[in-house]
């Protein structure tokens, strides 16, 4: 009997079902490199590229609200195409967006960045660098200036965020570019940038931005959807305007970029802001002018150039403003039940109007001794940031201890510095010394050491009935060198107020300087 073996039927071999790349691959069952807007696997073998089908969930220009259903989940999942890299999106998402994020722009770093990063390259791009950074970073300005990382640890940002600029630059010059994927990326450079301690690249990019926001202004936008005009005017031109003030702050021109008007009679209307968002966004827009003012009239004072009368008539202004929004923003509380999270971004927001209500209250001369009136307001601004503190979760070694936001170190700063009471004062310093998140580039324990050596400065002759110090001891300006060194060197200008007005035979102002060390 012949025996018979079983010859299995041949069958023809099956690739993996191809589920990304161009129509082309996807027929030929080819792996596809994904190139853009032609795949190279087609164009090197003289076949035509028929394109790319739209992702589903890509990105869509939507008005977002908290009651909709989150969908950086449902993201993760379509990020597992990009490789090894989506471990950076990960942590960003479970770690780094969190500590980012506040009421104010949690939509932005939550939903928008994460959403357009599934059809734009180079969002996605920049995202995983930032996700990078957030992981490799511990947080403090002196550790980002210290370049102690590695070059070959440090590949992984650099690869991405070069990545995600000549993505950006690519298309930019395709006919379907539209400048929310600008601003959107724009946003996420300066935080890489303010991460790492890169004022000067990070202001770049700022002004970049505002410059985009201003062009597209004057351009007529017949042909914008409404939905991206609302993105971009609701949710993305508002962060870039809370950032001005750190701008005008550090010395940034951004006046040239983007108009800071000052307010008009409108705004001192008697009527209640209708959300928090609102309040948050008016409080903003007043800072920015007020800071500006602030500069113009700072500049006259050293350069002891009489102030006009036309200064004189804007301070009253911004004063009156002032007093208009904080009772618009008591009838919003009055009238509305806030949450926990809406209090703390409450008081984030007063200690904010205080400091800059005593600055404008006193900018009309060099005398120190104008800010001793205000002493129950100083103590207003450390009630606020106390409770900002105090509802800050335990520090994690899980992600930099850095937000976007800048929330109470200039303020507890400015107290530090301006107040005279020798105990409020100290205790704006032993709240910087809590060490709270970095805020952009404003560290608490740099601004610690600098504030404990003013006091000092200053203390060194007190009046004897009151123990604050004497007009003689007093500073008028205390500005701290951006460019710390590796070892976390930095220098210091001080101004005594008695200096102000004279300047040295190089017609620049008479100032003390000294070198600290973290």
């Amino acid at each position: 009997m012949s025996s018979m073996v079983k010859v299995p039927k041949r069958t023809r071999r099956r690739n993996p079902k191809v589920k990304t790349g161009c129509k082309t691959c996807k027929i030929r069952h080819v792996k596809c490199d994904e190139a853009k807007p032609n795949c190279l696997k087609c164009t090197s073998t003289g076949r035509k590229c028929d394109g790319y089908v739209p992702t589903s969930g890509c990105f869509q220009f939507r008005d977002w609200s908290d009651s909709q259903d989150s969908s950086p989940q449902k993201a993760m999942s379509v990020f597992t195409v990009f490789g090894d890299s989506v471990r950076y999106l990960e942590f960003y998402h479970h770690c780094a967006r969190p500590a980012l994020s506040t009421s104010f722009d949690r939509e932005f770093w939550s939903r928008i960045a994460f959403q357009m990063a599934h059809a734009e390259p180079a969002v996605r791009h920049a995202l995983t660098a930032l996700g990078y950074l957030c992981q490799t970073e511990p947080g403090s300005l002196k550790h980002a200036r210290s370049r102690l990382i590695a070059d070959n640890e440090r590949k992984v940002l650099l690869l991405h965020y070069n990545k995600s600029i000549g993505c950006l630059v690519e298309r930019m010059a395709e006919a379907s570019y539209s400048s929310e994927i600008g601003l959107v990326t724009c946003l996420l450079f300066i935080c890489i940038e303010f991460l790492q301690g890169n004022y000067h690249t990070g202001f770049t990019h700022m002004r970049n931005g505002l410059k985009l926001i201003s062009e597209r202004r004057q351009k007529p936008q017949h042909d914008s959807p409404l939905r991206t005009t609302t993105l971009i005017e609701d949710k993305l031109v508002p962060i870039f305007i809370r950032g001005v003030t750190s701008a005008l702050l550090y010395g940034v021109e951004a006046e040239e970029d983007l108009d800071i008007p000052l307010p008009t009679p409108s705004f001192l209307l008697p009527q209640p802001f209708t959300s928090l968002f609102e309040a948050q966004e008016t409080c903003y827009e007043l800072r920015n002018a007020s800071v500006l003012h602030l500069r113009i009239v700072g500049r006259k004072l050293l350069e002891n150039t009489q102030l006009s009368v036309q200064d004189l008539q804007n301070q009253s202004n911004l004063l009156a403003c002032h007093h208009s929004w904080l009772q618009n923003f008591d009838l919003f509380e009055q009238n509305n039940k806030l949450s926990k999270e809406e209090r703390v971004a409450s008081s984030a927001l007063k200690a904010s109007y205080y400091s800059t209500f005593i600055y404008l209250s006193c900018s009309d001369e060099a005398s120190e001794t104008q800010y001793d009136a205000h002493n129950d307001q100083f103590k207003e601004i450390i009630h606020h940031a106390r409770l900002v503190i105090d509802s800050m979760a335990p520090t994690t070694a899980y992600a930099a201890h850095y937000t976007f936001d800048i929330s109470i170190i200039p303020q507890l700063h400015f107290v530090a510095t301006r107040c005279r009471c020798p105990s409020t004062r100290r205790e704006a310093v032993a709240l910087l010394a809590r060490n709270p998140p970095r805020e952009g580039l404003w560290d608490s324990q740099q601004h610690v050491v600098v504030s404990r050596r003013l006091i000092e400065m200053e203390e060194s002759q007190v009046d004897s009935v009151t123990g604050w110090p004497v007009q003689e001891t007093r500073l008028w300006g205390c500005v701290i060198n951006a460019d710390m060194d590796r070892n976390g060197g930095f220098w210091t200008s001080f101004l005594p107020a008695r200096w102000v007005g004279r300047l040295d035979q190089n017609g620049k102002p008479r100032l003390l300087e000294e070198f600290f060390v973290l």
